[in-house]
């Protein structure tokens, strides 16, 4: 079964759980869709770094590959798709950390909507705990000092000073 990574939205310091639309779950492994239509997948997950950065290395590549001629810069861009089909999904994870999301699990699931079930059927244990309340300071009263005439008696010594 494929494994899922769960990438909890950033939280400020005064919000309260995030909502459980804004999680996202990326599978590990090959991506077909970054195989095929890689510019296309970019734009969709909204990947503006890595998208630039695929554009500026296909539009090298074809130049390249137009002064050299054959059939080695149609190998070299196959195998560029491959490679990025599977490393798609590592730099959707770099995206992610990168927009302050940070990783809460790992599921196990055949299809999205199972690894989902399995992760939601656990909320309470994965939605952001608020703050445990504090339990109030004990304040210390600083002792007063026995008076003489009240009879306390310090330690060994039967009134305060060490008077016997």
């Amino acid at each position: 079964m494929p494994l899922y990574t769960v990438h909890a939205p950033p939280t400020l310091p005064g919000d309260g759980a995030p909502d459980p639309m804004d999680y996202v779950f990326v599978k590990e492994g090959f991506s077909w869709p970054a195989f095929f239509i890689a510019e296309l997948w970019l734009l969709f997950r909204r990947m503006w770094i890595v998208f630039f950065a695929y554009i500026i290395v296909a539009v090298v590549v074809t130049a390249l590959g137009e002064r050299t001629g054959g059939p080695l810069p149609g190998l070299f861009l196959a195998l560029a798709h491959f490679v990025f089909a599977l490393e798609g999904n590592q730099l959707r994870r770099w995206t992610l950390r990168r927009r302050g999301y940070r990783l809460v699990d790992v599921v196990e699931g055949g299809r999205l909507y199972e690894a989902e079930l399995r992760f939601f059927l656990d909320w309470p244990e994965h939605a952001p705990q608020p703050p445990a309340p504090q339990p109030p300071k004990p304040t210390v009263v600083p002792p007063s000092q026995p008076s003489a005439e009240s009879g306390e008696v310090v330690g060994l010594f039967p009134a305060p000073g060490g008077q016997s």
